[in-house]
């Protein structure tokens, strides 16, 4: 059946579940599926939860007043720019599913520190895309397409944000759609970024943004460096390629071992010194 999804007060697209099972965008009201070439019928046939993507049975005799209601004062799903937000938020490298990941949570929790780690889904094209395509369309300033953080829960005082490789691209997206808007954060953080000279720069005289810190693997062996150019960043696939089997240079931190784990532990305690919490 096709459903008329409604964003706003009158049916935009078609969504038919026959042919696609993904979940619905947040905030839709659907209407029933109605027959071709006639018009959709009273708004808000039914209501769907924008925070648990399902339908609201409890809704289904309410009136159209009430179902609009109840979606005005649905908890929002994401941040929006601007808005004060507590946490730390951390986004790993192309692909965003090593097992390292987990463990960087582990790492920075015996500081006190709870990372929250961003859902690839909406963050990751997947391994290969992030790498070639993300790198290159986030390095260099401001996406015209933003994706807001999704809400979570506040911990402590500061709003952090923290990535290592095209997660570091990724945090510097937020960082700059949401300074933009008014949000403070407290620390940007880095790590063995791919991101260009200007963009970096950008990032770092902004007012709302009070620190950011680089993490540079260049002592590791890491050919890739914040402010690298496009030309090095291209050349240095290679040696790149290198590095991912024995976890070296630019993997320094993504090793899943007792290595990695003491290395991810003197990251955590490297940047509690620099102030996060």
């Amino acid at each position: 059946m096709t459903q008329y999804i409604t964003p706003g007060p009158t049916g935009i697209r078609e969504y038919d579940y026959s042919l696609n099972t993904k979940p619905l965008p947040e905030g839709c009201i659907l209407r029933d599926g109605i027959g071709w070439g006639q018009q959709p019928g009273h708004l808000g046939s039914r209501i769907h939860n924008p925070i648990l993507f399902r339908e609201d049975n409890s809704l289904k005799e309410a009136s159209i007043e009430e179902k609009a209601q109840a979606l005005l004062t649905a908890p929002a799903a994401t941040f929006s720019p601007g808005e004060a937000i507590r946490g730390t938020v951390f986004m790993g490298g192309a692909g965003m599913n090593g097992g390292y990941i987990s463990d960087m949570a582990r790492a920075f929790s015996r500081k006190g520190i709870r990372l929250i780690q961003a859902n690839p889904k909406k963050w990751s094209g997947g391994t290969l895309m992030d790498a070639v395509i993300g790198v290159d369309a986030f390095r260099s300033g401001k996406s015209q397409i933003q994706v807001l953080l999704e809400r979570f829960p506040p911990h402590g005082n500061q709003f952090n944000l923290i990535g290592y490789s095209y997660g570091s691209l990724a945090v510097s997206q937020v960082a700059i759609n949401y300074a933009e808007a008014g949000t403070k954060i407290d620390h940007l953080i880095l790590i063995g970024s791919p991101i260009g000279s200007g963009f970096l720069h950008q990032l770092q005289k902004h007012a709302n943004i009070k620190s950011v810190i680089v993490v540079d693997l260049t002592p590791q062996g890491d050919p890739i460096f914040a402010g690298i150019s496009r030309d090095k960043l291209l050349t240095s696939a290679p040696e790149l390629g290198k590095q991912m089997l024995d976890s070296s240079g630019h993997f320094y931190y993504a090793p899943n071992s007792e290595d990695g784990k003491k290395r991810r532990d003197a990251l955590a305690d490297y940047l509690y010194s620099k102030g996060l919490r």
